[in-house]
């Protein structure tokens, strides 16, 4: 069984992006978005016009002053390797308590389909996502691994820029 990682939040956070379970690379360093061939942090630093340095505190700071907070929608589950594909026997994080103890997060997006999947079976038709103004969507995944939903990069750029965009 292949634990997660304890949220990345504060305070500050009124946008919240879930993944579905951290890649082995990222359960291995407890960084996330630590895989160097993942574009997560080369799209927020497009976005933001802002080089992000590669000491993960340094862009855990990045991601407090932007507002952003990162988690993922499963605790725990069996995968062999990193990909969604071979996730079995699930185990979701309480998503309801985190938002609720950040009242500030009013925008959630899902990094990619496997994430939107286990979001929707789960929580999208709970009170705290369905009523009062939640804006929650599916964004492209930034893991580069090719599939049928990956986009170009120029593309995932566009769509994360008009998501985090909306949250201001």
């Amino acid at each position: 069984m292949k634990e997660g990682l304890e949220p990345v939040i504060d305070d500050s956070s009124r946008i919240l992006i879930l993944g579905s379970l951290p890649s082995d690379t990222s359960l291995e360093v407890r960084e996330y978005y630590a895989n160097p061939r993942n574009h997560f942090w080369k799209i927020l630093s497009c976005i933001y016009d802002d080089p992000i340095e590669a000491d993960y505190e340094l862009k855990r700071a990045f991601l407090h002053k932007n507002g952003i907070a990162l988690w993922d929608v499963l605790k725990a589950a069996e995968r062999k390797g990193s990909l969604d594909s071979n996730i079995r026997c699930p185990e979701v994080n309480d998503l309801d308590r985190l938002v609720r103890e950040h009242p500030r997060i009013r925008t959630v997006g899902m990094n990619g389909t496997k994430a939107w999947s286990i979001f929707n079976r789960h929580w999208r038709r709970h009170p705290v996502f369905s009523i009062g103004g939640m804006q929650v969507c599916c964004l492209p995944s930034s893991s580069p691994v090719p599939g049928k939903n990956v986009k170009p990069f120029e593309e995932k750029v566009q769509v994360w820029r008009k998501f985090l965009e909306s949250a201001t």
